[in-house]
Formats: structure tokens, C-alpha cells, sequence
């Protein structure tokens, strides 16, 4: 699988700045743009479990797991490595 890459940003539960990030929620409004609600890893597990969450959001934790480990992999082989000031890898 050649990984996507990393989702960088903050998550929308913890407020931690991340490397690898899911989507949890679409936000729609009824005129105007919507919107999109992003957490890290743990906090999306955390949120899967309540009844607020959507169907879909089991199949969108594990791809970003299934990234995060692509991505992780491929650094080891020689990619990028983590400096100073780089988001947490969650």
C-alpha cells in the first residue's frame, strides 16, 4: 500500500496538534458552506463509541491507521524523519 501521507492538524477533541488525523463528523449547514470535524486517532476510537457518531466512522479509523502504519513504515526505510516542531504521531 503506498501510503497517502500524513493529515496534519489539530485535532478537534484534544486540541493537540497531529500528524495523522480521521474524520469524525460532516458538518452541514443549511445554506453556506459546511464544514468537516477532524480528530487523532485515540480521540476518534473515543468518539466511535458514542452514539453520536456516523456509520461510516469505523472504515475511516482504519484507513488512517492503516496510513499511519504505511506512512511510519516507509520513514523507517529512509523517508523523512521527525524534527523539532513536528506534530505528535497519534
Amino acid at each position: 500500500m503506498e501510503p497517502e501521507g500524513p493529515n496534519p492538524g489539530t485535532c478537534c477533541r484534544c486540541d493537540l496538534p497531529v500528524m495523522h488525523r480521521a474524520l469524525i463528523a460532516i458538518i452541514e449547514t443549511g445554506s453556506g458552506p459546511g464544514g468537516s470535524a477532524y480528530a487523532c486517532l485515540p480521540c476518534a476510537r473515543d468518539y466511535a463509541k458514542t452514539s453520536l457518531a456516523p456509520e461510516w466512522i469505523g472504515e475511516t479509523i482504519a484507513h488512517a491507521e492503516a496510513m499511519r502504519v504505511a506512512w511510519d513504515e516507509q520513514e523507517e526505510r529512509g523517508g523523512e524523519g521527525a524534527g523539532p516542531g513536528r506534530p505528535l504521531r497519534l
